[in-house]
């Protein structure tokens, strides 16, 4: 898939953008990506060569509001983000937030010095302290923890949030990873005074925080908004940031491209330098010329089936659990992405279906313990059992076709985003096998501006769509919390917020109701490694596979690329290659580099990315370990 999918801020910013395939790529109709306004991607007179991106919203429509979802832009080029994270080695790495320290009373987060506002002065923990209030009022669990009134900047670049309930290090740093600083003083303080005066959110104009539109952006990251055209964002160099002294080129240029078949073309013919990420199936990727690097990290991250819950059909359990037992995952996933996705192997809502062919059991099978048999695997194709569950709910099967009690066919459209093949795919895959079964199924295509904003969002609705059922966080507790208790949860799938099944602990016995947003609570505060941790989770993970708030079908790797014809880089190996999307934050520590037509392609870390190294030799405190 072309795009990034990643977080609205309380569901999870990086998510959310992942999800909506904002840097989705590919050519307009009658335009390949050499139509753009200056193939040679040098920076129109400036003294240097432009690295070149893509986008998959047109560019008059992109905004910059990570608040608002509509026409949001994957703005890591611009923003900072507050932690990020480095999935080789599993350890979180500074951004604005430099350093941390959790205890059982308090958080205190030291400012990096000298990260700049692009429309001048410098971010300072008031700044941070803003920032993380408007993501508690948003909506941010960790406002169940903390107190929002008592985030406070205690000096120029110190911040301190103190516990009301104590959560574990991890949770809390979690939490905190792909949060941007993209909440300037001028433009977001009065939407933060309205919350702490009892509002919603409302600036003085009258306009939501959900509402706002960000088209000029006064942001905090190496790269500054200069302009834009019909095609291309501009975004020039910043010279006072600390980590321009390893950025030896003057721009980033986003070029507006549509599907993945233009983008393989445009990084086939060099007319693009990199993508941050972009599916491309194995014949593809076996011809890119040589100077086409790959970079293939574990996201945690896959796409599911989502039931929209208002529907009288898809509401119902047996439904379904139907529609699981029908359809093979497997198939799904081999047909979607041979080489980057991962069938889901029993669908609980925990990641790690992604193995390292040691031959033992899946990461995600390992929370379930000795009760692992007791959860419904749903292996696919199994028609015999989705008949018995359809029919013990009043449906029946007449002439191939399957109707309820009213006489209403059981049939359904799947809306996905129609530039990203390998969601067309697996819902073809996912089509055909239910049409085997006897239900009629639609496949809709959108562009991503009307499936993020009409389908999910507005007006048009939908009946079922692909969506994802991960956060990017291996921890179990964030899909729990994304599934049961998010935005997507209330506002798209519309999830009850109880539900009644047995218990895991004795399948066959009573039913029990289930609040599971009331239960989370629960989970983020238990002793890690402890029985009732193993339990909690073994709870959510069954509820996931009995009630399926949705379906998950797979996990991807995510595929990100540089063309190394005209820049110095590291390989797959390097750790910070790692660090999600490597083409935005590979600049950040010196290792994505202009080539000066020296044409070599590695590199060597400087200034920001060796003090990173020499930290993480000596201190483990902003590079935590799990």
């Amino acid at each position: 898939m072309a795009g990034s999918r990643t977080r609205p801020t309380s569901l999870g910013r990086r998510e959310m953008l992942r999800a909506a395939g904002v840097l989705g790529a590919g050519m307009l109709a009658g335009c390949s990506a050499g139509d753009a306004e200056d193939d040679s991607g040098s920076d129109g007179g400036s003294g240097g060569r432009a690295f070149v991106s893509v986008t998959g919203i047109p560019i008059d429509d992109l905004q910059f509001n990570s608040y608002n979802q509509n026409n949001l832009a994957d703005s890591e080029y611009l923003f900072d983000n507050l932690i990020y994270y480095q999935s080789r080695d599993d350890r979180f790495l500074p951004g604005v937030v430099a350093d941390w320290d959790v205890t059982e009373k308090r958080v205190v987060l030291s400012v990096r010095e000298g990260v700049p506002w692009h429309d001048g002065g410098d971010v300072t923990a008031e700044d941070v302290a803003r920032k993380l209030k408007i993501e508690f009022y948003n909506g941010s669990s960790l406002g169940n923890y903390i107190p929002v009134d008592g985030v406070a900047a205690t000096d120029r670049y110190t911040v301190e949030l103190p516990f009301e309930t104590p959560i574990s290090e991890e949770i809390f740093i979690n939490e905190m990873v792909g949060i941007a600083m993209d909440t300037p003083k001028a433009a977001f303080q009065p939407f933060l005074d309205d919350f702490e005066d009892g509002g919603d959110g409302v600036n003085e104009e009258g306009t939501a925080l959900a509402s706002y539109v960000v088209r000029n952006p006064n942001a905090t990251g190496p790269f500054a908004f200069e302009r834009r055209t019909e095609r291309e964002l501009v975004l020039e160099r910043v010279a006072r940031h600390p980590d321009a002294a390893d950025i030896n080129f003057p721009q980033y240029r986003i070029r507006y491209l549509q599907d993945n078949q233009g983008t393989w073309q445009a990084l086939n013919n060099g007319t693009i330098d990199g993508v941050p990420v972009l599916y491309a199936p194995p014949n593809i990727v076996d011809g890119f010329p040589d100077s086409v690097r790959e970079y293939l990290t574990t996201p945690n991250w896959g796409v599911a089936i989502t039931w929209n819950f208002e529907h009288k059909h898809y509401g119902q359990r047996a439904v379904r659990q139907a529609i699981a037992h029908a359809v093979d995952r497997k198939a799904v996933a081999g047909n979607s992405g041979p080489r980057t996705k991962r069938a889901v192997d029993i669908p609980t809502g925990i990641v790690g279906n992604i193995s390292d062919d040691s031959g033992g059991r899946l990461p995600a099978n390992e929370w379930l313990g000795d009760r692992i048999d007791q959860y419904e695997p749903y292996r696919g194709q199994n028609f015999e059992r989705a008949a018995e569950l359809l029919e013990g709910a009043g449906f029946q099967k007449d002439d191939g076709t399957w109707y309820d009690g009213d006489g209403d066919p059981l049939t359904f459209s799947v809306k996905v985003p129609g530039g990203w093949t390998d969601y067309v795919a697996a819902v073809q895959t996912f089509n055909q096998h239910l049409s085997d079964f006897g239900l009629v199924t639609e496949l809709v295509a959108r562009d991503s501006s009307a499936y993020y904003g009409q389908d999910l969002y507005g007006s048009a609705g939908f009946e079922i769509c692909m969506l994802e059922w991960t956060t990017g966080r291996a921890y179990p507790y964030f899909n729990f919390a994304f599934l049961f208790d998010s935005p997507v949860q209330a506002d798209i799938r519309h999830y009850p917020k109880e539900t009644t099944l047995p218990p895991v602990e004795n399948p066959d016995g009573d039913p029990t109701t289930y609040r599971p947003a009331e239960m989370l609570p629960d989970l983020a505060t238990v002793e890690p490694g402890s029985e009732k941790e193993t339990k909690l989770i073994q709870r959510f993970a069954w509820i996931v596979n009995q009630d399926l708030p949705a379906l998950p079908l797979q996990e991807t790797i995510d595929q990100s690329y540089i063309v190394t014809d005209d820049w110095n880089t590291v390989t797959s190996k390097d750790p910070d290659a790692n660090v999600d999307r490597p083409p935005t934050y590979l600049p950040r520590v010196g290792k994505l580099k202009a080539a000066d037509g020296n044409r070599s392609s590695t590199v060597t870390p400087t200034n920001r990315s060796a003090a990173f190294a020499s930290a993480n030799a000596t201190s483990t405190k902003n590079t935590t370990e799990r």
